[in-house]
């Protein structure tokens, strides 16, 4: 038996099949899952509501690739600027050696 717990300024009223998603800076967690009862309900003393319910059907699903793939992605992108500044540079320092060519093919 899988037992979920929840936590609020409220009591909860869960019922059904029910999917909560929990954002990571480097994944996203999905748990899937049906409410077979409300198991128990209590209160602590600065008000917190406590509910306990009996699940089933659990199941969970961890995306570790939308990060990376975002990390990927903005190291692709960099890397495009990179190149571009290179081939500034290449084109440049082209452009000099032609003109000293150039000014070398004058001066016999």
């Amino acid at each position: 038996m899988e037992i979920l717990k929840t936590k609020g300024l409220e009591h909860s009223n869960l019922k059904g099949f029910l999917q909560f998603r929990t954002e990571y800076p480097d994944q996203t967690v999905v748990d899937d899952f049906h409410i077979v009862r409300k198991y128990d309900s209590q209160e602590d003393c600065e008000g917190n509501c406590y509910d306990w319910y009996e699940i089933d059907r659990h199941s969970r699903y961890t995306d570790k690739w939308t990060p990376a793939k975002e990390e990927i992605e903005t190291g692709i992108a960099d890397s495009q600027d990179a190149i571009c500044i290179l081939s500034e540079d290449v084109e440049i320092r082209l452009a000099e050696i032609e003109d000293a060519l150039c000014e070398m093919s004058k001066e016999e």
